[in-house]
């Protein structure tokens, strides 16, 4: 197994001021990257803030990546939510998003609300996210006017993909390519404070960009949008299924999380674990005590 680079941790990180949507627009006005990761848990939302990040994301991604679904159409309410508040407890200054799942907003405005609210009151999140146009535009309207910031997202919607054709880039021809456009600006002018544009050809994107007033945070979208955003599992390489020609690695953490289980599986088989600095003492007249009173009780 090959070392993994050690990158270095970033620094002054001590008092990082909270990010706002504000804060957010400023940083698309001055020109400056914006960085979002996933996270589905506390452990995970802890590296999240240590790496001083700018927004994480409890993506519906985690149906596959933590829970073990086949995709991310069978992942409930309920289950987000719980993912969300774990997030929530481990983070401090990145705006936290959490994707609405399938099912969960579509059917009409009030369900829509009520489901935002859910995350925003039960989770601890700073705004929701929800895929598509079409619909969806007028479904992140209300929301917004109930008074919760909202995230869209284009382009590849893996909640839809089956009616996209897959897995696969949209917007690769002319037509397709303008319908996301309508999208993206429709859901701007729904009062959404950012879009995701997922697996779009980057000259659409950059097109784009330029008509486009609130931030863009591109997941294989190429380098014109004003941020990137990439899967917590997929970048550190701790998820076994498929990883997109976009996610770039940054780790290989499952070989060595792999590797350390079976180190350890080995020391115990072998009788190496436990040693003498991982056990607790007694003192001997301590014992002796002890070792009368189960003769006592005859054990």
């Amino acid at each position: 197994m090959s070392a993994t680079p050690r990158i270095p941790i970033p620094q002054n990180l001590d008092s990082p001021l909270p990010m706002t949507l504000p804060r957010l627009a400023e940083k698309k006005r001055l020109g400056e990257p914006i960085v979002m990761v996933t996270a589905y848990d506390y452990p995970s939302a802890q590296v999240a803030e240590a790496a001083g990040v700018d927004l994480v994301l409890v993506g519906d991604s985690g149906a596959m990546t933590v829970l073990g679904y086949s995709s991310t159409v069978p992942v409930s309410t309920e289950e987000m939510l719980m993912l969300a508040a774990a997030t929530r407890r481990g983070l401090q200054t990145p705006l936290l998003v959490g994707d609405l799942p399938f099912g969960s907003y579509e059917a009409s405005d009030a369900q829509a609300i009520a489901t935002a609210q859910r995350f925003v009151k039960e989770a601890g999140c700073d705004a929701v996210k929800l895929e598509r146009g079409g619909s969806s535009v007028q479904r992140a309207r209300a929301i917004v006017e109930a008074g919760i910031p909202v995230m869209g997202h284009i382009g590849l919607t893996p909640q839809t993909a089956t009616a996209l054709g897959g897995y696969r880039a949209q917007g690769r021809t002319a037509e397709r390519a303008l319908g996301v456009a309508r999208d993206a600006l429709a859901l701007q002018a729904a009062g959404c404070f950012s879009l995701v544009f997922e697996a779009i050809p980057a000259a659409v994107a950059a097109r784009l960009m330029e008509r486009l007033e609130i931030p863009v945070i591109g997941i294989g979208a190429g380098p014109a949008t004003d941020g990137q955003v990439l899967v917590f599992h997929d970048l550190l390489g701790i998820y076994d299924g498929h990883a997109p020609r976009f996610a770039k690695r940054y780790g290989e953490l499952r070989e060595q999380m792999v590797a350390g289980v079976a180190a350890y599986a080995a020391e115990v088989r072998g009788g190496a674990f436990p040693g003498p600095e991982h056990v607790y003492s007694i003192d001997e007249d301590e014992l002796g005590t002890f070792e009368a009173g189960l003769e006592a009780l005859g054990a």
